[in-house]
């Protein structure tokens, strides 16, 4: 970016006028480019609202942040050999925001909402048969059958506990006053503008060193950095690495990078007719060009995908990047009989670096006779999209949806099931192309029905095997996390499936 756009940046920065920029004091402003619908962690799809939320509420077991399982509201736990009965010993002396006591009786409560089937993470609790009171402090969860991944599933944000009062008091709507045992409370959600929390002054693992924290959605590059370089954010993320320049040389800024679990890819619609065809997206996958994706979009930020989830992840098995080659696209899409190509929907969030891709899949698939018109919107509102579509009447429109997805157990299943398993379709998980196989089912069941390291790996290596050729995404590309701050900002930690912890948040002279 030249130095007049910068400028026109920041002049965009200092009219925005919905929302009062300027921290003060102990208050902290994090400029991302999400946006926030709900602060229901059973009924949020998103790594960037589940993060606030990992602010608010605290789940049994949580993650440190290399994503190490660790214990927080539970201080141990224990399961048998087959992995199907899980007990846990809670901490005591623990009340939610709202002073109602954290106990067997609140965790029952929250697995038991999920186990409804009603929300997005409900599938997380799916293996659970029953949850068992053994004292006020002791749980027992025993499940349908072995789910060698139950720990994962119980670090997620997914499982975050509520308050049994706000429950009761608020229903669903506790999306919009959520209220948990977290280092910070909910205070106010702007939607579309901001969410605004406040230190807890009663935590019980300790002093929490900021007031406040503004989470404030720029989905324009440019804004954001301009941002952080006039003190109106501190800390910001993604750092477009397109303009790494305008701040790695800057005194009062620090920039933060680390490999990812966020996989990017293409969601195709697979039950509508020309994307149902195997050869059609085979002919995708050579159609892309991602090393120029990757570039000119993600400003090299990235590297090309090599299987369907990330190499960071337990299980991974190289597949190697599908290879550009038109001539071998042309072919495919011939032999399918869409020689002359056929029309889409281009589905974005409008974030620059998101918009900017899917515009150059646009550009890349009219090679081979796929046009089609985007549509952009804001992250929240793109994913409640997706999920909206309805089984019987989705194959009517052939849609291309830039997609991310990250393990946020940091486990191969949550790499895989919610995204391609026949279980998986909205509303309650994200299989939003409606990819069915069977063969795909039944490895997936494979690596969950053990704990034994040896069978898992060998179902994933299987699966992987399968699938890759399959394509029901068109591959792209991996994230490197790239993150800003400043300088006199200290704590806040970017964890590897793109989300982030604040609870060591603080303001250094």
């Amino acid at each position: 970016m030249k130095a007049k756009h910068l400028v026109l940046a920041l002049m965009m920065v200092l009219i925005i006028s919905a929302i009062p920029l300027f921290a003060a004091g102990k208050d902290i402003i994090y400029a991302s480019d999400s946006t926030t619908k709900t602060l229901d962690p059973h009924d949020t799809s998103d790594t960037y609202s589940g993060a606030i939320e990992r602010a608010i509420c605290q789940g049994l077991l949580g993650f440190d942040k290399n994503l190490n399982i660790i214990p927080l509201l539970a201080e141990s736990y224990t399961y048998n050999d087959s992995a199907t009965e899980f007990t846990f010993k809670l901490r005591k002396g623990i009340t939610f925001h709202d002073g109602a006591p954290f106990n067997a009786q609140a965790v029952k409560v929250n697995i038991d909402r999920l186990m409804t089937g009603k929300y997005v993470r409900s599938s997380l609790m799916a293996p659970v048969k029953e949850v068992k009171i053994i004292d006020d402090y002791t749980v027992k969860f025993i499940l349908k059958e072995p789910f060698g991944a139950f720990l994962n599933a119980l670090a997620h944000p997914g499982a975050l506990m509520l308050s049994p009062k706000a429950l009761q008091e608020y229903g669903d709507d506790v999306s919009k006053h959520p209220v948990g045992t977290g280092p910070f409370m909910f205070s106010e959600m702007v939607s579309g503008s901001y969410v605004l929390i406040k230190k807890n002054p009663n935590y019980w693992r300790g002093t929490v060193k900021v007031d406040s924290i503004k989470f404030v959605p720029i989905p324009e590059n440019g804004s954001r950095v301009a941002m952080l370089r006039a003190g109106q954010a501190q800390y910001i993320y993604p750092m477009p690495a397109e303009l790494l320049k305008l701040v790695e040389n800057d005194p009062n800024i620090d920039v933060i990078k680390q490999p990812s679990i966020i996989e990017r890819y293409l969601i195709l619609n697979t039950k509508s007719k020309p994307l149902s065809d195997e050869r059609v997206r085979q002919a995708i996958n050579y159609a892309l060009d991602k090393k120029a994706i990757i570039n000119i979009a993600w400003g090299g930020a990235a590297t090309e995908a090599d299987s369907i989830f990330p190499s960071a992840l337990p299980f991974f098995k190289k597949q190697g990047p599908w290879p550009y080659d038109l001539a071998k696209a042309k072919a495919l899409m011939k032999e399918a009989g869409y020689e002359n190509g056929f029309k889409v929907v281009f589905l974005t969030p409008n974030a620059s670096a998101r918009l900017r891709a899917t515009e150059m899949v646009q550009q890349q698939l009219k090679a081979i006779g796929i046009t089609g018109d985007i549509q952009s919107m804001d992250v929240a509102s793109f994913y409640d999209k997706l999920a909206k579509n309805k089984l019987e009447t989705v194959g009517e429109t052939p849609f291309i949806a830039f997609g991310g997805w990250s393990s946020s157990t940091g486990d191969a299943d949550w790499a895989t099931r919610p995204l391609i398993s026949t279980e998986a379709f909205p509303p309650n998980m994200s299989n939003y192309g409606f990819f069915e196989d069977k063969t795909v089912d039944n490895l997936i069941k494979a690596g969950l029905t053990t704990a034994d390291p040896k069978v898992r790996a060998n179902a994933y290596a299987q699966l992987q095997d399968y699938v890759w050729s399959k394509a029901p995404w068109g591959y792209l590309f991996v994230d490197t996390l790239i993150a800003a701050k400043s300088k006199n900002i200290k704590g806040i930690y970017p964890m590897a499936d793109g989300a982030f912890t604040v609870e060591e948040a603080e303001i250094v002279q």
